[in-house]
């Protein structure tokens, strides 16, 4: 037999091991719990989906709702009555502590109740719903400018995509100028320079691909974080985003973001919460009304049979002090509806001018759009086939067709981005016209 000193520290570490190697044998029991799958997309990724994913996942739009929550749960307390007082207590108590030495002592309980009959409960609850309401702008709002973020990141990502597409196009025309060149080379119509000029715009064009590549990775990468997915994860090829229409004129955007822009909805429900505000602390002035009622129990005499007693109680306050710093307090939220008033005509005008300004910018990008698509880039396609035919025929130089291939290129990418801009503007708008899960105002032209 061991010495007690050595025995029980291999005891300890015996129970030790096999415990661990039974925590080994539960875990690897377990069933691996998976990560769970990023969402569906189908073949191609919609905007509107990216929006949508964007709403339920973004941590600004749930901060928003909570907060919005957090307003309405005010509204019931806000116009609540006061508890009712519940009072138990002695009177007329002798000194030694004998509740049935003198007839006058009696155990009494009793109950008050605040009566606030100048309505300010319901005028202050009515500020409290008018606040709740101005809380649901702000995530109006914010649910409006993810929406926006959202649609910038995907016509950034589309647009540059479609701006690769047309480089590799290019690239292709490079190459047949490579291949021209080489076979004039052959037949004595050209010389090397003007293979080496040739090749050194092919390698160009790949270098600026790789670039152009670049940048459309990190225009996803930036839409996965506003759609709550892991950078780098894969997405289907972007779908084409619907065309916007542009009116005439903007008097039709400026109705509808008066009646539908949640900043203005938000000053107006702030203005309204100051009034029921004002005056709710206008009607605090009133005297307070308070009732209150008790019974006394009156304890049994030798020779006497007292009776129990009841009293009832009604209490006016008399708001000498309180009545004048309720009047300052409701001057002053007067003074500040007035102001919130005056600060919503204002920014009723600002909106206006900028729905102006974006509506004139989208006309004029819209008909740029159309000059580059319907007449500039077929016409450079004509003079391109017209040119090269020229250089096989050996009647133009190598330059003039490279210069004319780099136009043709040029003016692809500058309608792509007077695409993007445009769809921009668009989005710009509809933040003011529409909620972040309506149509494109391509619908309501």
């Amino acid at each position: 037999m061991g010495h007690p000193s050595t025995t029980i520290p291999r005891a300890i570490l015996s129970t030790a091991i096999v415990c661990i190697l039974a925590g080994v044998l539960y875990a690897a029991d377990q069933p691996i719990i998976p990560a769970p799958p990023p969402p569906a997309f189908g073949d191609s990724l919609r905007i509107e989906t990216v929006v949508s994913q964007v709403l339920k996942t973004n941590d600004k739009a749930a901060a928003a709702r909570y907060m919005e929550s957090a307003a309405t749960a005010k509204i019931g307390p806000a116009g609540a009555w006061d508890d009712p007082m519940l009072m138990l207590g002695v009177v007329n108590l002798p000194t030694d502590f004998k509740f049935n030495e003198d007839m006058m002592t009696m155990k009494m309980v009793g109950l008050s109740q605040k009566i606030p009959y100048a309505g300010q409960k319901g005028l202050q609850a009515k500020a409290a719903r008018a606040e709740a309401e101005a809380s649901a702008m702000d995530r109006d709002e914010t649910e409006r400018e993810l929406a926006l973020a959202a649609r910038l990141a995907f016509f950034e990502w589309y647009y540059q995509e479609c701006i690769v597409e047309d480089m590799k196009v290019q690239r292709g025309l490079m190459a047949d100028m490579v291949a021209a060149a080489t076979a004039g080379l052959t037949a004595d119509r050209a010389d090397q320079s003007d293979v080496a000029m040739a090749q050194a715009d092919l390698w160009r064009m790949d270098a600026e691909i790789l670039s152009m590549e670049q940048m459309v990775d990190e225009a996803r990468n930036m839409l996965c974080a506003l759609m709550g997915l892991p950078t780098g994860t894969s997405l289907p090829p972007p779908a084409q985003p619907p065309t916007a229409g542009v009116p005439d004129a903007p008097d039709s955007w400026i109705a509808a973001a008066n009646v539908n822009y949640p900043v203005l909805k938000r000053m107006e429900r702030q203005a309204i919460g100051y009034g029921f505000s004002a005056a709710s602390m206008r009607r605090m002035r009133w005297p307070m009304l308070e009732l209150s009622a008790g019974y006394g129990f009156r304890a049994d005499m030798p020779m006497e049979d007292p009776k129990n007693m009841v009293s009832f109680q009604a209490t006016f306050s008399l708001p000498f002090f309180a009545g004048r710093r309720q009047g300052d307090m409701a001057r002053s939220m007067e003074m500040m509806k007035l102001s919130m008033d005056a600060e919503t005509v204002q920014m009723r005008r600002e909106v206006a001018a900028e729905i102006k300004t974006l509506h004139a910018k989208a006309q004029r990008l819209s008909q740029s759009l159309a000059l580059y698509t319907e007449r500039i880039v077929p016409a450079d396609n004509d003079a391109y086939q017209s040119m090269l035919a020229a250089y096989a025929a050996n009647r133009m130089t190598l330059t003039d067709i490279l210069e004319s291939a780099m136009t043709i290129y040029r003016d692809h990418v500058a309608a792509r981005r007077q695409a993007y801009e445009l769809a921009r503007t668009m989005a710009e708008i509809e933040k003011y016209i529409s909620g972040p899960l309506a149509p494109t105002p391509a619908a309501k032209k």
